[in-house]
């Protein structure tokens, strides 16, 4: 049975300077394949470069997670794009964007907050929650705070995810959802049934930029280091966060993005030490609809109904 969700107010916010976090780059080695579950990413970095991170310096004044320039598109033509819940909007490039964990280079397109206070799915190692009970009963850090938006090009879509979060960790090369990660959800099938296509897909990028593929052609044991995924990702000194930069393929999902276009999109954190016992999980939307005609064992046996077994609860991104 499907279970009820609060409606999501998309409010749109600029950085989190005010959090006073300084990053520092990780340096992506080889990952272990990955394991079996709902999303997931990978690349792993360095033990040593972990540590030189711990050790930098936290500046509350004017460390901030980039250095995020006012700089953008013009806006002189109207938008052919409809917002309102569930939909988010990605605008074009203000110029080349570099992959590494920094979103100066981004100009300002608009951020979509997800706290436990506005996500549509939390779930953690005792079930599903409300916002009432998400940090008793499913582990949700309460100040968890994650920002994310959307660019796009001709060919590539870019997702950056701010995440505020106490205690960065969690070392996993099986299951990196159950470290402190963001999972990515993209659908490009025009008539989407809810089963999973070669078009759709998922994937998990953790705070390691560990880069894991569950969306095919992988198996449930999911694929490390997928085609066509450039990742990045930049940590906090003092461990209070982290930055996830992708840059995807539109060709991962049937091609491309253009002015109006829209795309099956979702978002989702993971939080954890390594562990399912320490898990816990937000989703940033859960469409209603009516009984999936989806026909695949993973999309019908799934409950509570969440993005990483049905495709029909994605919401949208569109090209601005």
């Amino acid at each position: 049975m499907r279970a009820s969700f609060l409606t999501v107010p998309v409010a749109c916010l600029l950085g989190v300077g005010a959090c006073g976090l300084d990053f520092d780059h990780f340096n992506p080695g080889t990952a272990p394949e990955g394991h079996p579950d709902a999303s997931t990413d990978g690349s792993v970095v360095d033990t040593g470069a972990m540590d030189a991170v711990a050790q930098d310096s936290f500046t509350q004044d004017t460390a901030t997670f980039d250095t995020a320039t006012n700089d953008g598109p013009p806006q002189d033509a109207p938008s052919l794009c409809t917002t309102g819940a569930g939909t988010v909007v990605a605008p074009e490039t203000p110029g080349p964007i570099t992959i590494d964990g920094d979103l100066g280079d981004w100009g300002s397109p608009a951020f979509t907050t997800l706290t436990a206070s506005d996500a549509q799915l939390i779930m953690g190692p005792n079930g599903d929650c409300t916002a009432a009970n998400a940090t008793s009963k499913c582990l949700v850090p309460a100040s968890e705070t994650t920002e994310f938006a959307l660019l796009r090009d001709a060919t590539h879509l870019y997702v950056g995810v701010r995440v505020t979060v106490p205690g960065v960790g969690g070392t996993s090369t099986t299951q990196p959802f159950t470290n402190d990660a963001v999972e990515i959800y993209l659908r490009g099938d025009p008539v989407a049934t809810g089963n999973y296509t070669n078009v759709d897909q998922q994937y998990i990028i953790d705070w390691q930029n560990l880069v894991t593929s569950y969306g095919p052609p992988s198996t449930g044991t999911g694929q490390t280091n997928p085609p066509g995924v450039t990742s990045a990702v930049k940590v906090a000194a003092g461990n209070g966060g982290y930055v996830v930069e992708a840059q995807i393929a539109l060709g991962e999902v049937g091609g491309s993005l253009s002015p109006g276009q829209t795309l099956g999109f979702d978002l989702g954190v993971d939080h954890g030490q390594g562990t399912a016992a320490t898990r816990s999980f937000l989703a940033w939307w859960v469409a209603m609809h009516a009984p999936p005609q989806c026909t695949t064992t993973k999309c019908m046996g799934c409950n509570p109904d969440q993005p990483y077994c049905d495709t029909l609860d994605f919401g949208l991104v569109c090209a601005d």
